[in-house]
């Protein structure tokens, strides 16, 4: 491989020198050799009928010598050929014995001697492609100083020429033609694979060891950018896996990026975390004072104050066991979901006199079995997304309903929030569970949902969008009561 080649594939990565001569040695020499060896199985199985092929070329030529000069000599008064002159055909034709049988009779033409130690019968007008294969294949490995009897319709005197020829002359000639042919598909197989392995390795093999090597270097940096693949412009398979490459190794670095930022963030909010449980319990102290204070008022506010505080002081703790492992396993008893949603309401401040109207339309009888923190969290996390995009909404007629229900369906509870918002945008939808992912409010961080939908499977359920458009949304939450066996 020339030096600017092996520059060309630094472009995607440094390589790395062991790992591509390892696939040089590899893939490469296995491509030339098998590519030699399948010309070389095709020369063969071409070689087989040639040869047939060559034998009967040979036979048949030797007949029509024999049978040109038959029709000089038969033109004349004698019957037989001079000694001299039959000498010279036999040696022409490397025969033993020459004769013509027409109308009936045999007539000799010329002879050495009686023949002797005949082992074959070639039968050139009756020859068949596999008959004159496998005779072909006999011939070669018989007895040099056995004798054959060769026979075929005449061109021109009408009737048969047949010929007696020894075994060793013929062998001769095939084994020298097919040395030739071996020699000769020897060259093919070489120059052909060579062709072969050029194409292939162009179009195969540097492509590979381009991607190989681009892998091994961006899995040492994917944080990298300059080292994700850079795709060419085939259309075919090649091309189709170096774009699915750069686009995995895009994904991958954008992945690591992001968890990146997770484990920045987590310790972001550890440190103000630490903080802000110091706030609270601060706070605690004061609102526990504030219990001791004769204004009716203060008395109304001041539990749900203390409640609101100490469930703010239970979140920070949470934060922390966040990072070290999932939501704590939901402790599930028989509650009553109406006054879970009223708790919803008095943290949202959704009175009477709100713009946007609080509908809790779920039966005061009703039970779920289930983590009234979990479940409070839940709701909380789909109430105040409402709220907030209800309130960002630009100014209209439409009445703006926040509300609330559920209902006992078999063995299990279905719980709906719906308002009258603008919807989610259809963009937004796939991604609405996923961390930081999903939010479209500047300042947000895109987790309530994440965290709704989390300790919703912690109850074995399921939560999903029932519907949405312009003119409002519809969460559907489903939590089964038979998990809590």
């Amino acid at each position: 491989m020339a030096n600017g080649e092996l520059k060309e594939l630094g472009v995607n990565g440094q390589s790395d020198a062991a790992s591509f001569a390892g696939v040089k040695r590899g893939l490469s020499v296995k491509l030339l050799l098998l590519t030699i060896a399948f010309i070389m199985l095709a020369e063969i199985l071409i070689f087989v009928p040639s040869m047939a092929n060559f034998r009967n070329v040979w036979l048949r030529t030797h007949l029509d010598i024999a049978e040109s000069a038959s029709i000089v000599y038969l033109d004349t008064a004698d019957e037989r050929l001079s000694e001299g002159a039959s000498e010279n055909l036999l040696d022409t034709v490397l025969a033993k014995t020459i004769a013509i049988r027409r109308d009936g009779r045999s007539q000799l033409l010329a002879s050495s001697g009686a023949p002797s130690q005949i082992v074959a019968h070639i039968d050139l007008d009756n020859a068949t492609p596999f008959s004159s294969i496998r005779s072909a294949l006999e011939m070669l490995f018989m007895a040099p100083e056995t004798q054959y009897r060769v026979f075929d319709q005449t061109r021109a005197l009408g009737g048969e020429i047949e010929l007696v020829q020894e075994m060793k002359h013929i062998q001769a000639a095939m084994w020298k033609y097919a040395r030739n042919i071996l020699l000769l598909s020897l060259l093919i197989s070489v120059f052909a694979a060579a062709l072969v392995y050029l194409a292939l390795y162009r179009l195969i093999v540097l492509p590979i060891i381009r991607i190989s090597s681009n892998m091994d270097a961006f899995s040492k940096e994917p944080e990298n950018a300059s080292l994700i693949y850079k795709p060419s412009k085939r259309g075919d398979e090649i091309g189709v896996a170096e774009n699915r490459l750069a686009t995995l190794q895009t994904d991958l670095r954008k992945t690591l990026q992001q968890k990146q930022h997770l484990a920045d963030l987590g310790l972001a909010v550890s440190k103000i975390n630490h903080d802000l449980r110091n706030i609270l319990a601060s706070a605690q102290l004061f609102s526990d004072r504030l219990t001791s204070l004769p204004d009716p008022t203060v008395q109304r506010f001041a539990p749900k104050l203390i409640r609101t505080i100490d469930r703010a002081v239970d979140y920070t703790k949470s934060v922390i066991d966040y990072g070290k492992a999932v939501e704590a396993p939901p402790n599930r008893r028989n509650l009553v979901l109406h006054s879970i949603a009223d708790e919803v309401r008095e943290l949202l401040g959704l009175e009477q006199n709100s713009k946007i109207k609080w509908q809790n339309d779920i039966d005061q009888m009703l039970e779920v079995n289930g983590d009234p923190e979990q479940l409070f969290r839940v709701l909380m996390n789909l109430c105040r997304n409402a709220q907030q995009a209800m309130q960002d909404m630009d100014a209209d007629d439409r009445e703006q309903i926040l509300a609330v229900c559920a209902e006992a369906v078999g063995s299990d509870i279905h719980i709906r929030v719906k308002d009258t918002g603008p919807g989610i945008p259809e963009h937004i939808q796939p991604k609405l569970f996923n961390a930081f992912q999903a939010s479209t409010k500047a300042g947000g961080t895109g987790l309530g949902m994440t965290i709704a939908a989390e300790l919703v499977r912690a109850h074995g359920g399921t939560i999903g969008i029932e519907e949405t458009s312009a003119n409002g949304t519809s969460f559907k939450i489903v939590i089964p009561q038979n998990a809590a066996e």
